[in-house]
């Protein structure tokens, strides 16, 4: 399929402007996409950090917490006193433990509760009152798997506080006091409020996927969503506990972080639809900056373009018609540019073009004319020397009568052959009847009783044009080749003329002797018999028929030896 100039200038000039735009916009993208990355693992890395910081100043402070409860004499000296029958005693004792506890419970704004359990069962609390409580509380499951553990963290568990339940996780310290000789060993439980590890996340969650915090046992503290999918889920799992810091796949990042004490990690799950979310945005925005790019290009292109190509489009035209042989054309073309040049070479070349069809045309002509003349000019000394040869026998042989009757037949064929201009290239086949006619009665005189013309015209054809002088060398050719060389003692000339479809047929045919048809060519001449002179060629006539009737008029010639010869003329029928 053929696209014009114009469509193509329009087309590239779109396809450049687009994928310049896109693949730009491509580079851009993926170069912003890479710096959002890093600088989103940056950032994340940062308030892991910061997270990892205010836990472990928590850690560091029940740490301190604990320290000094163990190492506080008179604490010890209180829980690890023999016990008296004296209950009243036994209650200031307690009391005194309870104050001591709360001092410390008190320098903490998070630390709820201090349980000391010595191995003789007793619980000794910051709260007074609630010993069968604690003695309960530290059978509970989240204690029973911190016993046999010198120190650490519990997994989150309720406890019972001012009248209602609070979501606690423990601070598990297994201790003997220095000085004393048991051998068993004492707990030490700090309750610490699990809405202060909240807190501490609940700024930096918003960021993240999801966040989630362990302890050095492997208990899981914190998990800022409850809704994680599995495979995001496994896939945090296997960063957080493969030791790596960071991990990756295609849809999502992981950044742990261990910097905090007691083996606390933390892991936190970065969704890259999410991180790259706004980028995406910035992409498809950018997408209709090209699209927007793509058209007001083209809009201001595109006059640039149309009237860059309609030079080009009126040229074209221009040589279409020069095509069909239009050689008026010219145009007019005032760019001021390399087109203006090229249009007025144009009109020069069709100048020079219709001078030279003018000028050839008129060489074919002249040459067309001087073969036809040249062509008519070998028939007419042919009839004249025939003819007189035969007034020359007919004088020597004292028959003037017939003499005269020659003469006269040649005096009406001469008077038809002198016409000039059209009506020397074609007659009515009536005049071509006419000719014949005459030139038979000379051959008769000559041949007498040697052979006998006979016609087959239908009077309607009579007025068919045909090629001058073209049936009397055909019948010439008949008398003087095929019936006066035979043995035939009368031989039969028809000449026919019909319609054949959208042509007229004209045809003579003998029953002489006949001939070999030449493969190449039309050299036969009449003159190749006894009389031994130049003769007119089947290759004139066929000449002639080119000239005047174009292509589709032919000559056809079959001939069998010993049987005669039938020569067909067709023309294009007229009328």
């Amino acid at each position: 399929m053929r696209m014009k100039i114009r469509t193509k200038i329009i087309a590239s000039t779109a396809l450049v402007v687009s994928l310049s735009l896109i693949l730009s916009g491509f580079f851009i993208y993926d170069y912003a996409k890479e710096i959002i990355r890093e600088q989103s693992i940056k950032d994340s890395r940062t308030k892991l950090a910061q997270i990892s910081f205010q836990l472990r100043k928590i850690q560091e402070q029940v740490v301190k917490t604990a320290e000094y409860i163990v190492s506080d004499e008179e604490i010890a000296d209180l829980v690890y006193a023999p016990a008296t029958a004296d209950i009243e005693e036994n209650y200031f004792r307690k009391q005194a433990v309870q104050e001591k506890l709360g001092r410390f419970v008190a320098l903490s704004n998070f630390i709820l509760n201090v349980v000391i359990a010595p191995p003789n069962g007793e619980t000794y609390s910051n709260y007074s009152g609630y010993e069968d409580y604690f003695s309960e509380y530290l059978k509970q499951d989240w204690f029973v798997k911190m016993k046999n553990t010198r120190n650490g963290y519990s997994e989150p568990h309720p406890f019972f506080f001012i009248s209602g339940n609070r979501q606690v996780f423990s601070y598990v310290l297994k201790f003997r006091p220095i000085g004393e000789g048991e051998r068993a060993d004492s707990y030490l439980v700090i309750d610490i409020a699990y809405s202060e590890l909240s807190n501490v996340f609940l700024q930096s969650a918003q960021d993240f996927e999801q966040i989630q915090l362990y302890t050095g046992a492997g208990a899981l503290l914190l998990a800022a969503n409850d809704r994680l999918t599995g495979p995001d889920q496994d896939f945090m799992s296997d960063a957080l506990f493969s030791g790596e810091a960071f991990a990756e796949d295609a849809e999502r990042i992981v950044l742990t972080d261990d910097a905090m004490t007691q083996g606390w990690r933390q892991a936190a799950l970065l969704s890259k639809s999410k991180l790259f979310e706004k980028i995406n945005r910035v992409f498809y925005f950018y997408i209709i900056i090209i699209m927007s790019g793509i058209v007001f290009t083209l809009v201001v292109m595109l006059p640039i373009i149309v009237n860059l190509t309609k030079p080009l489009i009126r040229l074209t035209n221009a040589m279409k018609r020069v095509a069909v042989g239009d050689l008026g054309t010219s145009i007019r073309i005032r760019s001021g540019d390399e087109l203006e040049v090229l249009g007025s070479g144009f009109n020069r070349m069709v100048e020079d073009l219709k001078s030279l069809m003018e000028t050839s045309v008129q060489n074919e002509a002249l040459k067309r004319q001087m073969q036809i003349d040249l062509l008519m000019a070998q028939i007419n000394p042919h009839f004249l020397y025939n003819t007189l040869n035969t007034v020359i026998y007919l004088s020597h042989a004292k028959r003037s009568g017939e003499a005269i009757e020659v003469t006269q037949a040649l005096i009406g064929i001469l008077q038809d052959t002198i016409k000039t201009g059209e009506g020397a290239m074609r007659a009515p086949l009536a005049d071509e009847k006419r000719i014949v006619d005459k030139y038979a009665v000379i051959q008769q005189t000559r041949y007498p009783g040697r052979f006998r013309l006979i016609w087959e015209v239908d009077d309607m054809l009579l007025d068919q044009p045909v090629p001058r002088m073209a049936l009397q060398p055909l019948v010439e050719n008949a008398i003087v080749h095929g019936i006066i060389p035979s043995d035939r003692e009368e031989g039969t000339i028809v000449v026919r003329a019909c319609r054949e479809g959208v042509e007229l047929r004209l045809e003579v045919e003998d029953d002489g002797q006949g001939m070999t048809v030449p493969a190449e060519g039309w050299s036969l001449r009449v003159g190749q018999g006894p009389e031994r002179t130049r003769g007119i060629g089947l290759s004139n006539i066929q000449e002639r028929l080119r000239t005047h009737f174009g292509a589709s008029a032919r000559l056809e010639v079959c001939s069998i030896v010993g049987s005669g010869t039938r020569v067909s003329i067709w023309l294009p029928r007229q009328g």
